[in-house]
């Protein structure tokens, strides 16, 4: 493996940062998401994928509200629209290249975020796959799931 497995503890602080002191991040064996609606898509110096990053929309729109601080309410009728504002799409994005730094150590070269894509048509086969469930504080609960070459 190229590149390291997010280590939870870190993960959560990096959530408490912009989610609040109660979000959490825990390793999970698998997720019940069906539907990936947001992929990131991480590159090497080279722009090959070399991770990715799969949520669906209610994480998706958790993290996009919570780092300008959108109330919860805001996430929750995005979900129901079935689509993120403009200003959580950016923010997802910031989000995800924040997450990206989980990937990496001394020892790794380095990753960067290319784009997020809509649905899951860009998540990569890896020799990795590592689920997480999150805990959000006042947006509830998220998944995710990183691949990892």
């Amino acid at each position: 493996m190229n590149y390291k497995k997010p280590d939870a503890a870190q993960f959560t602080g990096m959530l408490q940062l912009f989610v609040g002191p109660d979000a959490e991040a825990k390793s999970a064996k698998e997720v019940a998401i069906k539907e990936f609606t947001h992929t990131a898509v991480y590159v090497d110096k080279d722009g090959a994928s070399v991770a990715t990053c799969c949520i669906a929309l209610p994480t998706a729109a958790a993290l996009g509200c919570s780092l300008s601080m959108i109330p919860a309410g805001g996430a929750e009728c995005m979900v129901e629209d079935k689509e993120l504002s403009e200003m959580a799409t950016d923010n997802l994005y910031e989000v995800m290249n924040m997450l990206s730094s989980l990937l990496m150590s001394d020892s790794t070269s380095h990753l960067k975020l290319k784009a997020v894509e809509l649905g899951s048509a860009a998540r990569i086969e890896a020799e990795v796959e590592e689920a997480y469930s999150l805990e959000l504080g006042s947006y509830g609960k998220g998944e995710l799931v990183f691949n990892i070459t």
